[in-house]
């Protein structure tokens, strides 16, 4: 009989190295620790005047003390919610750690968030004081600030006019601590396993979003817990931050794992910039996204594709390309935040990267199931983290259990018991299955799954992977709820279908008038039936919308890790998709 439930290994709350020994009971506590023993081992990797510099272990606690002093003097104190706004950068984790030493709780919020959104979670949160990085972000602020009697103090990474600099307050706080050496630590002390850490608002893709209540133990349980599946080969090991540090996905496995390891974490510039800081720091270990992963491949194929030289070297020029494609050292890469293709998976495998894909959500703090060296199986999200336990519903829905399951959602305690029964269960709202008894596969999320007009169900994350796959699709939104067939939305990868249209001899002036040409629509037509002939006939897209701009964060239309707002979406359009089913299918 096929098992329904998973339990991960016992979770050790004690981490030991060559270098270090540590076992925390807040995140101050362990930074503090790691601190005083690695001293001027460096911690950060961070792009100045041109050129990666390392930032000692002694640096940082330096700058992370002085700052919070100075937030202590200004009368933040325990409990008080502080947001940062910011682009990944060191003075973010800077901000985020001085603020934990405060014993107040850091709101992340995601550096495109629009003014509206900006003040939804400032003021839902009353956050009372603000970090930010730049002009921009602080005119985001100016614009709604009277709507937020809560918000007292705001402070910035760079010059901003009327805006306190960070460089200020640590000059403040070098003074009070010549008066109070001992006040930092004090604050820091009083926080422990069940105070909150910080609050991380979901990114709503089935509906508003929430303020996802996470404890310094929670934090430390996922930590510790990745430490213990993914052990590090020396205290020169690199890790490459590019994700957004506001996102739980690098928030944990990133920023936090980088400290409980004691190694050195590299941040990226920007995205613009990744191909090239990925040459520049060469790091072991990297996390990101599907679609990263899939432009990665699309990348090295396609300078391989474009020189017969390369061409003839086949499997050899593939693997040299990937491991050149991330700096040469890479030992292996993590993907999360959506589900992985196996066969970008196993592309990877086959040309020389162990690229394991894991699985959770900001409310799991982030992970629940991951592949891992000694445990990996394509096309699964892997075992159970150490300490979590995992159980199937009747109805298919993933359920969690372990230390590292949210306090709750803020201030929404009806919400909170929808989430978590009283047994402790996490309903994430994915369903899946327990494959070899040993590893969970998710096959959508609950609310996405519908139903045809003829009765069938139908699963869209399966139809719009397959679509992403074919080199002419980009992005892919399905649709058909209680409708005769599927249908989808879908953005072409024009780099290609521009590509294709060149050599077609199609003149066009712009995207939209090249996807009404007649000849792309065939063609793109083409490509749909092809990613479509694995499935049943009533689950293959019978027509389909060509949109001539991609869905954006910006836009409101995907999540900082690219996961679709389907509902969203389709709302938008949904005048235009019932329009294809105003007449009888051919």
């Amino acid at each position: 009989m096929a098992t329904n439930y998973l339990k991960g290994e016992p979770l050790e709350l004690r981490w030991r190295s060559a270098w270090c020994e540590h076992q925390a009971r807040s995140i101050p506590s362990l930074f503090q620790s790691q601190a005083d023993t690695l001293g001027e081992s460096t911690l950060y990797l961070v792009k100045r005047a041109g050129v990666y510099q390392p930032v000692s272990w002694q640096t940082v606690k330096r700058d992370v003390e002085t700052l919070a002093a100075a937030l202590l003097a200004r009368g933040i104190q325990t409990g008080d919610r502080v947001a940062i706004l910011s682009e990944n950068c060191y003075e973010w984790a800077v901000a985020d750690m001085a603020i934990l030493h405060c014993g107040a709780a850091s709101v992340t919020l995601h550096f495109p968030l629009t003014p509206p959104q900006v003040e939804e979670q400032l003021r839902d949160s009353e956050a009372c004081a603000i970090f930010v990085s730049n002009d921009l972000q602080a005119q985001k602020i100016e614009q709604i600030r009277a709507n937020l009697p809560a918000l007292k103090h705001t402070f910035s990474f760079q010059s901003v006019s009327g805006w306190t600099p960070i460089t200020e307050l640590q000059r403040e706080g070098e003074s009070v601590l010549r008066d109070k050496p001992t006040l930092v630590r004090e604050s820091a002390d009083t926080t422990g396993w069940d105070t909150l850490a910080t609050l991380i608002y979901t990114s709503g893709t089935t509906g508003d979003s929430k303020g996802v209540m996470l404890s310094h133990g929670n934090l430390l349980a996922s930590m510790y817990a990745s430490m213990q599946m993914f052990p590090p080969p020396g205290h020169d090991y690199v890790m490459f931050n590019f994700l957004p540090l506001s996102h739980i996905y690098a928030h944990t496995c990133d920023y936090l794992v980088a400290i409980g390891l004691g190694v050195q974490m590299a941040f990226a510039e920007s995205f613009d910039t990744l191909a090239q800081n990925l040459q520049e720091v060469r790091p072991h270990a990297i996390n990101g996204v599907p679609r990263f992963y899939e432009k990665v491949r699309e990348r090295v194929m396609g300078v391989i594709q474009s020189k017969p030289f390369l061409r003839l070297l086949g499997g050899y020029a593939r693997k040299k390309g990937m491991r050149r494609a991330f700096g040469g050292r890479l030992i292996w890469a993590i993907s999360g935040g959506a589900a992985l293709d196996p066969q970008v998976a196993e592309f990877y495998w086959e040309n020389g990267i162990q690229l394991f894909q894991g699985y959770g959500l900001t409310e799991t703090s982030p992970v629940l199931t991951s592949n891992t060296p000694n445990s990996n199986k394509i096309g699964t999200a892997g075992v159970p983290f150490p300490g979590v336990e995992i159980k199937i519903a009747e109805d298919g829905e993933i359920l969690a259990r372990g230390p590292n399951i949210m306090k709750g959602y803020w201030r929404k305690p009806e919400a909170t018991a929808q989430a978590i029964d009283p047994d402790g269960w996490f309903h994430t709202g994915d369903v899946g299955e327990i494959v070899d008894e040993r590893y969970l596969r998710i096959t959508d999320r609950k609310k996405d799954i519908f139903v045809l007009a003829g009765g069938k169900n139908v699963a869209p994350v399966a139809l719009e992977n397959a679509l992403i796959r074919n080199p002419y699709i980009e992005q892919a939104v399905i649709y058909g709820d209680k409708k005769k067939f599927v249908s989808a939305l879908i953005v072409p990868d024009f780099v290609q279908l521009e590509e294709w249209a060149e050599k077609a001899g199609i003149p066009y002036q712009s995207r939209a008038e090249l996807i009404q040409h007649p000849k792309v629509v065939e063609w793109m037509t083409v490509q749909v039936e092809e990613a479509m002939r694995p499935f049943a006939s009533y689950e293959q897209v019978k027509r389909f919308i060509l949109l001539p701009e991609t869905f954006t964060f910006e836009a409101g239309d995907v999540t900082v890790t690219l996961k679709m707002r389907r509902a969203r979406i389709i709302e938008r359009y949904r005048e235009q998709l019932d329009s294809l089913y105003e007449t009888e299918r051919v």
